[in-house]
């Protein structure tokens, strides 16, 4: 048996340590080379530590980038956004109780309200009327228990109630003036009204929408039928019926309160002329001249303001003129004194 087979029959400990006694000894390193071997240990040490440093910081840059976010978030939602307040009206004209509704659905009655914005939503109690300069130009007229959004510029949306809207009234009234044609439609449950150059009403009460139109036309766009409504005409619109359109006159009973409800005109170093054509647009009467009626009326000028309706101020200043007058079937007709 040889000593190495022999040597493998003693523990492991004892047979490794009598093949290390046959070895031939190995020669040390120099001590340049040592020195290269720990710098190089040294090196790899740091590099791997710095790493772990560097995760470390890592971390806790995130962490307290994730709890900076946290709170930016939390305080973000308890912010209130900046909205721009765009006035879209002013009101002219006013009687009656005036409502906003708040922003939990709630009545307030406001009082001395100057200006209308975008996104207010305005309802007018029994007996009260709202007269409006549409700031795009125009002149709108709230009735009594009625609810408009002022959705903006050139929208609104009509809850319930009328309303009445003149895209070219005569400039006798301060800040009102001629409109865009294009920049006003009235959106309701029921369908959307848009007007072609017009004056025209609009009424929504019991799933009905009703449209009645003084001059020009209107253009109604239903759920399930669409029309074009002219001057001299009432278009109802209920469900899934087609539309019903009826002859209406362009004055009487039906817009009374939209007169109710015109601002005070200003009529000072005006002529007659003027003032009678603004009366006959309020109330919706035609005008036919009789002999040099016409020329006396432009001759004659105005003082002061008219706070009245526009038919008892039409009494009145009439009655102080050279003029006689009287009304047919929505003509006016304005002749000479006998």
């Amino acid at each position: 048996m040889s000593d190495f087979e022999h040597s493998t029959r003693v523990p492991s400990d004892d047979a490794l340590e009598q093949l290390l006694k046959h070895a031939t000894p190995r020669p040390m390193p120099s001590p340049s080379d040592e020195a290269t071997v720990r710098q190089a240990v040294r090196a790899e040490w740091q590099d791997v530590s710095g790493r772990h440093r560097s995760r470390r910081r890592v971390v806790s840059f995130a962490i307290a980038a994730t709890v900076l976010i946290s709170v930016f978030a939390v305080f973000n939602v308890f912010r209130t956004p900046v909205v721009e307040a765009v006035q879209v009206a002013s009101i002219e004209k006013s009687f009656g109780s005036i409502y906003l509704l708040g922003e939990s659905s709630e009545l307030r009655e406001t009082r001395d309200l100057a200006n209308v914005l975008a996104g207010q939503t305005i309802v007018t109690g029994s007996e009260t009327g709202i007269g409006l300069a549409w700031l795009n130009g125009g002149s709108m007229r709230m009735d009594e228990n009625t609810r408009v959004e002022f959705v903006n510029d050139e929208t609104v949306y009509l809850k319930s109630g009328r309303i009445y809207f003149d895209s070219s009234p005569p400039a006798l009234v301060a800040g009102i003036s001629a409109g865009d044609i294009a920049h006003l439609v009235v959106h309701t449950d029921l369908g959307q009204v848009a007007h072609i150059g017009t004056q025209f009403m609009t009424g929504v009460d019991a799933g009905t929408l009703t449209v009645s139109v003084r001059e020009g036309r209107v253009a109604v766009e239903g759920e399930y039928h669409s029309h074009v409504a002219s001057s001299g005409e009432q278009l109802t619109l209920s469900g899934r019926q087609r539309p019903t359109v009826l002859s209406i006159s362009r004055s009487g009973d039906g817009w009374e309160w939209v007169s109710r409800t015109s601002p005070s005109a200003n009529v000072d170093g005006k002529s007659l002329h003027e003032f009678l054509l603004w009366a006959c647009r309020e109330l919706g009467l035609e005008i036919q001249w009789q002999g040099q009626a016409e020329q006396v009326a432009r001759d004659a000028i105005l003082r002061g303001r008219i706070d009245t309706a526009p038919a008892e101020a039409l009494r009145q200043r009439l009655a102080t003129a050279a003029l006689e007058w009287h009304v047919d079937e929505g003509v006016i007709y304005v002749g000479e004194n006998q």
